[in-house]
């Protein structure tokens, strides 16, 4: 009899923190096909390209990688304890 969806995500959580995110990376990969991949590849390409324009033409600042980490942390942080 094949594992429940609960019982292979309780085994999944049993690993570390790198091969899970590889497991979900493989799991997402497995429900996209090549025409969506091809998209979404566009898609950041895309945003890339705007982000980066934006920079040099001086219309959004960057911060310290480390600084942007902190934030985002902070942000999800705030969102779990709502």
């Amino acid at each position: 009899m094949p594992m429940t969806k609960e019982q292979i995500l309780n085994e999944a959580q049993r690993l570390s923190r790198a091969d899970r995110e590889a497991l979900a990376e493989e799991l997402i990969m497995g429900v996209v096909d090549d025409q969506e991949q091809s998209a979404i590849d566009a898609a950041w390409a895309a945003e890339a390209k705007r982000r980066a324009e934006a920079v040099a033409d001086g219309k959004i600042q960057t911060i310290p990688g480390d600084q942007a980490m902190k934030e985002a942390f902070e942000s999800v942080r705030q969102v779990q304890q709502k």
